[in-house]
């Protein structure tokens, strides 16, 4: 099998349309691959269609730059990438995302949020979809359940590639405070997705801080684990009796 031939010279308006579309949610080696293209070739189009200019905007926040970054919260991209599509400071669109943890709440399903989720499920934590829905992990969970539908595996495995190979940063205090609120109301490994540490950093510094997770949680965990798996296999079988059917 031969690599894909490396395109040089003029840019085609596919290749600009496809590099508009996944910058800032997918990582640009991979962009590069994906058209054909030096990674030095990508980086120079970037500049051009997002240049990070000095003037930038700080007027009230649309619906639709919302949306945008809600979209893109919680992929491989970086925030100094959402600055850039977003035409906003670093500092701006990181207070935009603290903002985001004050409106979870239970709400009801839409057909908006109905969409997001399937979109975005497979590669997304349950802790970062909680801010892009604006809804409580277990009303995401549960619907996740209810639709028959898992994380990426993918997804999964790099994300624990990522970890394993990343040496870990040093804590901030910003980590410690995120690690101390969601300690008592998330797993270790969602928490380790959304910091972007191993499971193993999470429970050591749990430890050393003194926080432990109570026997009800460790508890509900279990059940919540139990009736996943139970959901899972439930749901498997239906779609074997489906396909069954349809050969018969």
């Amino acid at each position: 099998m031969t690599d894909k031939p490396v395109k040089s010279g003029q840019w085609s308006q596919p290749d600009i349309g496809y590099l508009t579309r996944m910058y800032g949610s997918v990582k640009l080696a991979e962009i590069a691959r994906k058209i054909g293209r030096p990674l030095a070739s990508v980086n120079k189009m970037v500049a051009k269609l997002f240049p990070e200019s000095a003037e930038k905007s700080n007027s009230p926040w649309s619906a639709v730059d919302v949306a945008r970054l809600k979209e893109l919260y919680g992929s491989v991209g970086t925030v100094d990438q959402w600055a850039r599509i977003l035409k906003r400071p670093v500092s701006e669109i990181e207070r935009k995302v603290k903002s985001f943890e004050t409106e979870v709440k239970d709400r009801p399903w839409t057909r908006e949020s109905l969409a997001t989720v399937k979109k975005l499920y497979g590669s997304r934590t349950n802790v970062d979809l909680e801010l892009i829905l604006g809804m409580p992990e277990k009303q995401i969970e549960d619907k996740a359940q209810e639709l028959c539908m898992a994380k990426d595996k993918k997804f999964s495995s790099s994300a624990i590639s990522a970890s394993a190979a990343t040496r870990m940063p040093r804590w901030t205090a910003e980590d410690v405070e995120t690690l101390k609120r969601m300690h008592g109301t998330a797993s270790n490994s969602d928490i380790a997705q959304h910091l972007g540490r191993t499971t193993k950093s999470i429970t050591s510094k749990a430890n050393a801080l003194g926080l432990y997770k109570t026997a009800e949680h460790l508890r509900q965990m279990g059940r919540d684990n139990v009736d996943w798996r139970y959901h899972r296999d439930k749901c498997e079988e239906e779609e074997n009796d489906q396909s069954s059917d349809g050969n018969a």
